[in-house]
């Protein structure tokens, strides 16, 4: 069967082997990973010459670095000479990267400016090492997100963010003059044994949280109570359950979407300040307020990126059965402290090792990864239903396909860029 075939978009179905066969994990890395944009640092990461950070494009580990004339590298982090990474930090300033094996010495743009006991070698024995660190063909920014690819022929940035643009207009426009500090907060990554789709998926579900974490919820609101019976302020409703807010699964197209929620806005305009709503609307326009505040909704960006209002979300596959994660705080280093102070604490309670909410997640990834090890039970059948409302999706007024967020519209999105990705080539 052909990885192509393992999902069944229009019954809803994706087959086990799609989280568990070897030769579909090459594919993905080969047709997806290495084929198209991926997400790779935000600007704010790289803001003075020399900056770098390291991450990975699929299995193979790159460096991301500001060059001297301020211009943008994405170099796969792998010595010329023998392969050895040549920077293991995450994050630094530097104008080289040296090899510790063997001394061969790159600059920031991934030049090779030095060879270790260079007159031992014979005249043109140097001559092919001359491109240094590969570099990446195609390296774009789009709001301060950067991407960049192995394909020299990828469609534009712009073309493959599609319908996902405007939503990360509003996510950069979070604050009034646009500052956005990823990385000032800090990060926390995490690594479970299951594929990294699980985690793709997962972003953007509305369906799970009323069963997965009401106990998360529950002591949240408990929390508040406690605090605003202290405080001598009235109490509050409790917290609604997804299933009944008016909230919506977007399909973008290109295996982007996102879950919205437009409530959320009206909860964070109770809580934020007024003088910070009055600078939004100065800066934006009244009308994208309730667009750019929280923001109100969870945007999947395929393949590996997630943006929500707090934070960055990076998927990074390692093995059919191994992901890691990192997510990244966003930081609004010119909003009022009372803002930046709700953020900070809005991350901290649900997300990280002690969070109420991320850990859960994490458990079901492991549980499911060992389900599907009874794919290769021939009596048992081998595939998932993602089939919630199939048939109620509808078109909504810029093309992108509508429905409940509760629905599994966003997982099946998942896998239309997945299927499209997967199936190139096939015919030939």
């Amino acid at each position: 069967m052909k990885a192509a075939e393992l999902v069944d978009l229009e019954r809803g179905r994706v087959h086990m082997d799609v989280y568990t066969d070897a030769d579909v994990f090459h594919q993905e890395m080969r047709k997806i990973f290495y084929h198209t944009w991926v997400f790779v640092a935000h600007e704010s990461e790289l803001a003075f010459p020399g900056d770098y950070v390291t991450t990975y494009i699929g299995l193979v580990p790159v460096i991301v670095s500001r060059d001297d004339d301020g211009g943008l590298n994405v170099m796969v982090n792998r010595c010329a000479h023998r392969g050895t990474t040549v920077c293991q930090r995450e994050k630094g300033n530097a104008n080289f990267f040296r090899c510790e094996y063997h001394g061969w010495v790159y600059d920031n743009q991934g030049t090779l400016t030095g060879v270790s006991l260079r007159r031992g070698y014979s005249e043109g024995e140097l001559e092919h090492t001359a491109i240094g660190l590969q570099r990446l063909p195609r390296v774009a920014s789009y709001r301060g997100l950067v991407f960049a690819s192995f394909n020299s022929e990828v469609q534009s940035l712009e073309d493959f963010l599609g319908l996902a643009r405007r939503y990360i207009d509003d996510w950069a426009d979070q604050a009034p003059d646009g500052q956005l500090a990823v990385q000032a907060g800090g990060r926390y990554q995490f690594e479970y044994d299951g594929n990294w789709k699980l985690q793709t998926e997962n972003n953007t579900e509305g369906y799970h949280p009323d069963f997965l974490h009401q106990q998360a919820v529950r002591v949240q609101v408990y929390n508040s109570e406690r605090s605003r019976a202290a405080a001598g302020k009235e109490a509050r409703a409790r917290a609604p359950r997804i299933a009944t807010m008016n909230s919506l699964g977007k399909d973008l197209g290109n295996g982007h979407n996102l879950v919205e929620t437009p409530q959320v806005s009206l909860i964070l305009k109770r809580r934020y300040p007024p003088e910070y709503l009055e600078e939004l609307a100065t800066a934006h326009g009244v009308d994208r307020v309730d667009r750019v505040i929280g923001p109100p909704w969870r945007l999947n960006i395929f393949p590996n990126l997630a943006l929500g209002g707090s934070n960055i979300r990076v998927v990074q596959p390692f093995a059919p059965d191994h992901t890691r994660v990192r997510q990244y705080y966003v930081d609004l280093p010119t909003a009022p402290d009372a803002v930046r102070a709700l953020r900070r604490e809005q991350e901290q309670s649900f997300y990280g090792q002690a969070g109420y909410g991320g850990p859960d997640d994490v458990e079901m990834f492991e549980r499911m990864q060992e389900g599907f090890r009874s794919a290769d039970a021939d009596i048992l059948s081998p595939w998932l239903l993602f089939n919630r409302e199939v048939t109620g999706e509808k078109v909504g007024p810029d093309g992108e396909l509508v429905a409940d967020s509760t629905s599994e519209i966003s997982q099946r999105s998942v896998y239309r860029g997945w299927h499209h990705y997967l199936s190139a080539g096939d015919a030939s």
